[in-house]
C-alpha cells in the first residue's frame, strides 16, 4: 500500500482507486469507533459509508502535518453522534404515535455470555448501557468530549449528560462485579 499522504493526494485528484485504497485504509479503525455507537453491525457499518463519504468532501481540509486515522475517527464520531440525533427524533415519534394508539410497551433483552477479552468484553459490557448512556460514555470516557461539548452535540443539557455517565459508570461497575463473582464461583 502507498503511504497516506500519497492516497490523500491522490483522492483530491479525484483518482477513483485511490479512494478504494483511502477507504480500505481507513475502514477498520472507523469501524471500531462506529461500532462503540452502534450496536447493529449494519448500521455501524452504515455509519462507516456516511462518514467515509464526510472523508472524501473534506479531505481538502486535512492538514497533512497531522496524523490522519485521528482525523478520520473524529468524523467518524462526529456521524455517529448524528445518527444517534436522528434515532432520537425516530424514537421521539415512534413515541408519539406509539402513545396515540395506546399501544403497551415490548421490550426483549438478551444477554450472551461473552469470554473475557478486552475489547469483546468492553463491547459487551456497552451493550446493556442504554442508548444514552453508552452514547455518553463513549463520547466522554473514550472520545474525550467535556460534558459541555456532549450536552451540545447530543442537544442535551450538561446534568442530564453527566448524569448518563454516572449511571453508564454504575451499571458498568456492577456487570463486572459480578462477572468477577461468577469467575470465583467456578
Amino acid at each position: 500500500m502507498r503511504p497516506i499522504q500519497e492516497i490523500v493526494q491522490a483522492c483530491l485528484q479525484n483518482e477513483r482507486k485511490a479512494q478504494f485504497e483511502l477507504y480500505d485504509h481507513c475502514f477498520d479503525a472507523m469501524l471500531s469507533v462506529c461500532r462503540r455507537y452502534e450496536r447493529n453491525e449494519e448500521f455501524a457499518i452504515e455509519i462507516v459509508n456516511m462518514a467515509f463519504i464526510k472523508v472524501l468532501k473534506n479531505l481538502s481540509k486535512y492538514q497533512p502535518n497531522k496524523p490522519f486515522t485521528p482525523w478520520v475517527c473524529r468524523i467518524a464520531v462526529n456521524q455517529s453522534i448524528d445518527r444517534y440525533r436522528q434515532k432520537a427524533k425516530e424514537r421521539e415519534l415512534f413515541d408519539a404515535i406509539e402513545e396515540k394508539a395506546h399501544l403497551s410497551d415490548i421490550s426483549v433483552s438478551t444477554y450472551s455470555e461473552v469470554e473475557w477479552e478486552n475489547e469483546e468484553y468492553l463491547q459487551s459490557l456497552l451493550e446493556h448501557l442504554s442508548e444514552s448512556e453508552k452514547t455518553v460514555f463513549n463520547l466522554f470516557a473514550i472520545d474525550g468530549y467535556k460534558h459541555k461539548e456532549i450536552a451540545t452535540q447530543l442537544g442535551i443539557t450538561e446534568r442530564s449528560s453527566i448524569r448518563h455517565l454516572t449511571n453508564a459508570r454504575n451499571k458498568l461497575q456492577q456487570l463486572i462485579e459480578e462477572k468477577q463473582m461468577r469467575i470465583k464461583k467456578a
